[in-house]
């Protein structure tokens, strides 16, 4: 038979155990996830704010809304701020892109409207898949060249 302060203790360890594994998973998966993930992780994380916002507002949340607007507008400049300006017409139109967004975010934000926040969405959507595909085409390949075997930095700064 086991007393209540042993069991106590056995359940402290547990719980001790299972956190250190946790720990150990998540810093396994930050290490582990190639620049490709980290750029589509991103995008869809500043989706999921977006549609939050969308939800806030159609509920009259204005906080809320400007809150996750906010938050996507972060990952925006996150986005931003880690492109490779060597990657030519594909960073700057990419940096475009990301400005005319975060534009369109504040405009939203300000009027608390739906509809920038839509088109936002709408921008992002095509520039996830188009890094999905992207990133696939090189776990498959191996490379990360394009039909005409030029180098495409995928997030990385050199």
């Amino acid at each position: 038979m086991s007393s209540p302060s042993i069991l106590a203790a056995q359940a402290a360890l547990a719980r001790a155990n299972a956190e250190k594994a946790k720990q150990h998973y998540q810093q396994t998966q930050t290490t582990t996830v190639t620049p490709g993930h980290v750029i589509i992780l991103l995008y869809d994380g500043a989706l999921r704010f977006l549609r939050r916002a969308r939800m806030a507002l159609d509920d009259g949340n204005l906080e809320a809304a400007h809150n996750t607007i906010c938050r996507a507008q972060d990952i925006l400049l996150e986005l931003d701020a880690t492109l490779d300006d060597k990657g030519g017409a594909v960073a700057l139109n990419l940096h475009r892109v990301y400005e005319y967004c975060l534009h369109r975010l504040i405009e939203a934000n300000m009027r608390k409207e739906l509809e920038p926040i839509t088109e936002v969405i709408l921008y992002l959507e095509q520039l996830v898949a188009a890094w999905r595909q992207a990133v696939a085409a090189v776990e498959t390949t191996g490379t990360s060249g394009n039909a005409d075997g030029a180098q495409v930095h995928m997030g990385e700064k050199e």
